[in-house]
């Protein structure tokens, strides 16, 4: 069974899975450069494909992740194209007249002829761009990326498939975690098929079966504004106001709370609206008028902690489960999470990698191979969990040396072979910066050390470093280590003993993390958000790490991605040099190869 997973709209990706096993998966933007990309996944698609070794006749299923999808925004590339102006722009010139003085305005037409926008051609919908969607226009273009999907891949259209947006989080958040048996299965996000938010109860035999959803859970919406009020990125730097957070005092998070509070609140299963204002982004910038931007993030995180716990309490209470999978763009919020699995009556919690949007192709797949296996009464079994997510392209000795000579790397760098374990250690911790670019590329929001730069966790001012080198990420902003399993307890506060090997879950640190690791801590409450590595896992990252333990008794390094700020992480050989030589970095690693700057 060969089930190809896609997904168009914002985050777009591709996923493969083989005899009920994920063979590979991988984000558009990686090829385009574009963060965030939109549109049909062609690159993805055609990566995965070459990656599973799949032939389009070998194909039993192509399946789209979500019924609906709006063909404006996919049009306009919403989420590549804007900049912060943009989003403020779409507030004051579409929402505003349409909310507030009844205007009928046209989204397209507000960002039509863009000369800095890059629109998506693949899909015919131009007729489609006149308004809302009815429900004809849905099914409309249902039809049209059913139909296009079909053709650009060269599968009969009776293969091609939509699949419920929901669904897709849901099998996704079980099926690629370790957790087996009955679990209760929670999904909160900006938007779905036809929710925000569903509370479900999920095994191998009878599947999910959904006990509430909701189109009042706005917790991710309000997020997304609150981020825009803060002059960044909506959709994209939401981490950023919950990395601010920590460091907003008592006093100004106590000043803005209240105007959180009043918002929203938990009825039963289900997060709805308590004082329901007329528009979120309007509102929520008149009362914050005055407000510490500081104090607005320390509030906004809090309120969404305090609920998020209360919803999950309710719902263990309700369906008697204490182990629970948690999935859409609202899981990716670690410290909210962190709450959560601290709570007294909850026994296990799993994140899966990416648990929003970006991951529905992968949920797709398993969904369409549960379905397979259960209409033919085979051993459920078959649907295997993610062991790792290296799961994208990776290169060869050519594609290395063909990029070294198209920037004549050889005339500028030192250039050498047979890279070992031991000397990238010794260089770490000479307090050199080092990026590797090795094996296949990580699927996910996180690089776990075949797209990372990596550097020595002891030093206070390795922070300032990186982000002088080449991160440019806000001054607040944290890195993260990656420990080995067997340090696990030496630097992490984890009695419920959870797992956390793709980096989705947050710890307190101990003392020797804060004396060891302290670069890779949040400054403000030394919390980790931790990739626990096992051999396993990365045999040539764990050796790296093992010879930096051998040397400095330390046995984690401080990890970040592959990327220059605003770009997304690395995609092979070309794009490492080109950031090596536009950054300050030390070290570059591209498999075996070592380039070092003179």
């Amino acid at each position: 069974m060969v089930i190809l997973g896609l997904y168009e709209d914002h985050d777009a990706a591709a996923a493969l899975m083989k005899d009920g096993e994920i063979v590979a998966a991988v984000q558009e933007e990686r090829f385009t450069g574009r963060k965030h990309e939109c549109g049909y996944p062609k690159n993805a698609v055609n990566a995965c494909l070459k990656l599973g070794q799949v032939h389009p006749e070998q194909i039993d299923a192509v399946v789209l992740a979500s019924h609906l999808l709006n063909p404006a925004v996919i049009k306009i590339r919403r989420n590549a194209n804007f900049s912060v102006g943009d989003w403020v722009k779409e507030q004051h010139d579409f929402w505003k007249p349409r909310l507030f003085e009844g205007k009928n305005v046209n989204y397209f037409d507000v960002f039509r002829d863009r000369d800095d926008f890059i629109y998506e051609d693949t899909y015919p919908v131009d007729h489609l761009l006149h308004s809302y969607m009815s429900p004809e226009d849905m099914q409309e273009m249902a039809r049209i990326r059913k139909e296009t999907v079909a053709r650009i891949i060269g599968v009969p259209p009776e293969k091609v498939r939509t699949l419920n947006h929901e669904d897709c989080h849901v099998f996704y958040g079980y099926f690629a975690g370790p957790l087996r048996g009955k679990t209760l299965n929670l999904t909160a996000e900006g938007k779905g098929d036809y929710s925000n938010g569903t509370v479900s109860i999920l095994s191998e035999e009878e599947g999910r079966v959904e006990l509430a959803a909701t189109v009042e859970n706005m917790v991710g919406t309000i997020y997304k504004y609150i981020t825009l009020i803060l002059g960044m990125k909506p959709t994209q730097h939401e981490y950023k106001v919950m990395g601010l957070a920590p460091y907003a005092s008592a006093r100004e998070i106590a000043k803005s709370y209240p105007v959180f509070e009043r918002v929203l609140k938990v009825d039963g299963l289900n997060i709805v609206f308590d004082q329901r204002p007329p528009d979120l982004y309007f509102h929520f910038r008149r009362a914050l008028e005055g407000h510490r931007f500081d104090g607005i993030a320390g509030a906004l995180q809090q309120f969404v902690e305090t609920l998020l716990c209360q919803w999950v309490e309710n719902c263990m209470a309700a369906t008697g489960l204490d182990r629970v999978c948690f999935s859409g763009g609202v899981a990716q919020n670690i410290k909210a999470c962190k709450r959560i699995m601290e709570l007294e009556g909850l026994k296990d919690f799993f994140v899966c990698p990416a648990s929003g949007d970006t991951s529905l192709p992968v949920g797709g797949c398993y969904y369409t191979m549960w379905e397979h296996l259960k209409n033919q009464d085979l051993p459920l079994s078959g649907l295997k969990p993610l062991r790792h997510v290296y799961l994208g392209p990776d290169f060869g000795e050519a594609e290395i040396e063909e990029a070294l000579d198209r920037c004549q790397a050889r005339g500028k760098y030192r250039v050498n072979r047979g890279a070992t374990p031991a000397a990238i250690a010794g260089k770490l911790a000479d307090g050199l910066i080092v990026a590797r670019c090795a094996g296949r590329m990580e699927f996910g929001l996180r690089a776990l050390g075949n797209r990372s730069i990596m550097a020595d966790p002891r030093r206070m001012d390795m922070p300032q470093r990186l982000n002088r080198a080449i991160k440019m990420r806000d001054f607040w902003m944290p890195f993260t280590p990656t420990i080995l399993a067997e340090r696990e307890k030496d630097y992490l506060i984890n009695p419920k003993n959870l797992q956390s090997p793709f980096m989705t879950l947050a710890f307190d640190a101990t003392e020797l993390a804060r004396k060891e690791l302290i670069a890779a801590l949040h400054p403000a409450d030394f919390t980790a958000r931790p990739q626990i590595l096992t051999e396993a896992a990365n045999p040539e990252y764990y050796a790296i790490i093992k010879d930096f333990e051998r040397l400095t008794g330390v046995g984690g390094v401080l990890n970040t991605s592959f990327n220059l700020h605003g770009e997304p992480i690395v995609l092979g050989p070309r794009e490492a040099l080109r950031t090596f030589e536009n950054s300050g970095l030390d070290v570059l690693l591209l498999n075996d190869f070592i380039i070092e700057k003179r």
